[in-house]
């Protein structure tokens, strides 16, 4: 398999479990926007792979293949997934992405600057959005529910 094929297949994914999200209202968000599946998948993908490599890897699995590291904005977070060695089978890797996204990007669906902080600090126990970028998480978007995020008809 190679990393355009596993890639592609692991954004399918995260586009599928955000898109069955959205459609039963459980949207999400980002620096106050709505997103579509899409957007979750193209703004989440680094980060979700970051946090699932971690996972596998904890867990004695192996890592999914990529080196990961903070460098420019990719494409809004400056976090990369960058593919080294033989790209795992999709079916090793997607459990681990599958578990990410239940867990952390469910959890950070208010903002998902919020994931890209919880994978930044992978890499960098000590990394802070606050400290570390620009970017400010506004007291409304930490404190949202998932009725504010509830728009009918965004599934794709």
């Amino acid at each position: 398999m190679t990393y355009t094929t596993l890639e592609a297949g692991l954004r399918r994914l995260v586009i599928g479990l955000a898109d069955q999200d959205i459609k039963v209202g459980q949207g999400f968000s980002y620096d106050g926007g709505v997103l579509v599946a899409d957007d979750v998948a193209e703004i989440g993908f680094a980060s979700i792979v970051c946090l699932a490599q971690n996972v596998s890897t904890q867990l004695g699995m192996g890592g999914l293949g990529y080196r990961l590291e903070i460098g420019a904005a990719n494409p809004v977070f400056p976090l990369h997934a960058v593919p080294e060695g033989d790209a795992p089978l999709f079916m090793a890797a997607a459990p681990f992405v599958t578990d990410v996204f239940m867990n952390d990007v469910r959890e950070c669906r208010h903002d998902l600057a919020l994931l890209f902080e919880r994978a930044a600090r992978v890499l960098d126990p000590a990394f802070a959005l606050a400290s570390h970028t620009t970017y400010a998480t506004g007291p409304v978007l930490a404190h949202a529910s998932v009725s504010d995020l509830q728009h009918p008809g965004l599934g794709r």
